[in-house]
């Protein structure tokens, strides 16, 4: 893809992630009531699937029972009764250039009220990262939490995925990677050991993108509203796709980046039973994943989830100040008894 150099991507989303800091992550954590919740700690882990070494943040949000029953050490330890709590691990969204684990803060509060961990992962963003390392950098994420889940007092076989925007393409296209990477070793004779293997019980994506075959006129002339109501520059959507998608040219229709094209083996195979999808009305990717629910349902999985109406891309993320959001609140109450089910518990 032809255009500006590399150095002046980094400098334009060195900008835009400031820029996206003061208009979304500033004003939502001091300015906005009640405060979305801190990390209760953090946890760096080294990337063990990417070329490219190196390490991602684990922010961990925990329900104060884990707290409360935990005997800490240097954040992390066994808990005195045995108890293991489900975890979600959250991907966030920015278009895989800018945001951060963070960004998800009032989703994990939801999540956590359920007596869930969140892990948001702190995944490497391009253009200093581009494609595929932050799928790889998800991909570790699960590996470690499989092998650390009795460390950290973690229900292994109780795992889901979530992710938005970006990450809700990365809550489809990691477990499609991570299909890969087992399959990969079980094939060189070196299979995950049983003590480090867990199980992905759910997906829960909003508003995903799942067909890179498209280009962005095409995405909006399929919801011909999101260019009218959809609040994202253009100039940003050219420094998302510049930066991630790099060196080209790339196949587009490949799974770790289409994840609504992935051939039925990988997705029957990769993706678990259980699928949650929350889309927007006015959003450019609404037709394609609303596309990928049908196909999901023919498949034969579970597919659940809405579409909020009269709402852009991201709406959740926007400051509430002190009006509050409660659609946002109703639309993570629905999504989070959704999870419940996934985990085999009452919503």
């Amino acid at each position: 893809m032809a255009g500006p150099s590399r150095f002046s991507l980094k400098l334009r989303a060195r900008f835009w992630r400031f820029l996206g800091y003061l208009a979304y992550s500033f004003f939502d954590r001091y300015f906005s009531t009640p405060a979305p919740p801190r990390p209760s700690f953090i946890v760096s882990i080294p990337t063990t699937i990417a070329k490219v070494n190196g390490s991602i943040p684990l922010q961990f949000y925990t329900p104060n029972t884990y707290r409360q029953h935990r005997k800490l050490a240097n954040g992390a330890g066994r808990r005195s009764d045995g108890k293991l709590f489900p975890v979600v691990i959250n991907f966030h969204g920015g278009g895989f250039t800018i945001g951060g684990p963070g960004d998800d803060a009032r989703w994990a509060a939801a999540v956590v009220q359920k007596e869930v961990v969140v892990i948001s992962v702190g995944y490497r963003l391009a253009p200093e990262y581009p494609f595929p390392t932050g799928i790889e950098d998800g991909v570790a994420a699960i590996l470690w939490v499989w092998e650390h889940a009795e460390e950290y007092s973690l229900d292994k076989s109780r795992v889901i995925i979530s992710g938005f925007s970006a990450g809700g393409n990365l809550s489809l296209t990691v477990p499609m990677r991570l299909y890969t990477e087992l399959e990969e070793r079980k094939k060189h004779g070196r299979p995950l050991p049983a003590s480090q293997s867990g199980k992905l019980a759910g997906i829960l994506s909003f508003y995903p993108s799942v067909n890179w075959t498209q280009s962005r006129a095409e995405r909006t002339a399929s919801n011909a509203i999101s260019g009218i109501e959809g609040k994202i520059p253009d100039a940003l959507f050219d420094l998302f796709d510049r930066s991630y998608l790099y060196p080209g040219p790339l196949d587009m229709t490949s799974p770790y980046l289409s994840p609504g094209l992935a051939p039925d083996e990988i997705v029957l195979n990769a993706l678990p039973d259980s699928i949650y999808i929350h889309t927007c009305e006015w959003d450019q990717l609404l037709v394609e994943a609303e596309t990928f629910r049908e196909r999901l349902k023919g498949l034969g999985k579970l597919v659940t989830g809405s579409m909020t109406k009269e709402v852009a891309h991201a709406w959740d993320k926007r400051p509430s100040f002190s009006r509050g959001n409660p659609v946002r609140d109703q639309v993570y109450a629905e999504a989070t008894g959704e999870m419940m089910k996934m985990l085999g518990g009452k919503p």
